[in-house]
């Protein structure tokens, strides 16, 4: 009992996601002695790991249903939400992804993880989508905006290789500012250009 009772004092004062690394500094434990203690927090389903060698885990007790997207941005900073996703959130379409994919960036750190599908990118392409990018990492895991996404998806798959087709998406979502995020996004990932709208026919 007071074996578990010390455990729940100590997850009670860790935030929702945090790194086993962050359990030598904040209660002063050998490497071997946080990893005996997490591998017992798991066992006892207090903690679940974000995955592959990212040393990031959410913290059950704190949140029940974690914030995955945080522990993704704590394993890897760069990330950025792409693909199908990036769509469904705007209601471009209503397909949802096995997994949601992110965008990583190749010459940080780069994790097999579970609850996503990671996609390294070369620098090169974060300086080229910055444009399309928004939120701010303090509130969540950034999304590509679905004209850029749709852009990356079709420059790289191509319609029916990259999950969609044009029936799939919601053409009556876009707008004026997304036919110049696709111009932009064109531009930048060197897709040749054709009117957003026109893809709903020309590409059937």
């Amino acid at each position: 009992m007071r074996q578990q009772t010390s455990a729940i004092v100590r997850l009670q004062s860790l935030p929702p996601v945090f790194r086993g690394s962050d359990l030598t500094i904040r209660f002063q434990w050998t490497s071997k002695a946080a990893s005996q203690y997490l591998y017992l927090w798991k066992r006892r389903g207090l903690v679940q790991g974000l995955g592959g060698h990212s040393d990031v885990y959410a913290n059950l007790l704190m949140n029940p249903t974690p914030d995955w997207g945080k522990a993704v941005m704590a394993a890897m900073p760069s990330a950025v939400t792409i693909g199908i996703e990036a769509l469904r959130q705007t209601g471009w379409t209503t397909q949802v992804p096995h997994r949601p994919t992110v965008a990583v960036n190749a010459k940080q750190g780069v994790f097999g993880i579970e609850p996503f599908e990671i996609a390294a990118r070369a620098p090169k392409w974060f300086e080229s989508a910055s444009a399309g990018i928004e939120g701010e990492r303090a509130l969540g895991l950034p999304t590509l905006r679905p004209a850029w996404a749709l852009a990356d998806m079709l420059r790289t798959q191509g319609w029916g290789q990259c999950g969609l087709r044009p029936d799939d998406i919601e053409w009556d979502q876009v707008g004026d500012s997304d036919e110049a995020d696709w111009q932009a996004a064109c531009a930048a990932f060197g897709l040749p250009y054709r009117p957003l709208n026109g893809q709903a026919v020309a590409s059937r």
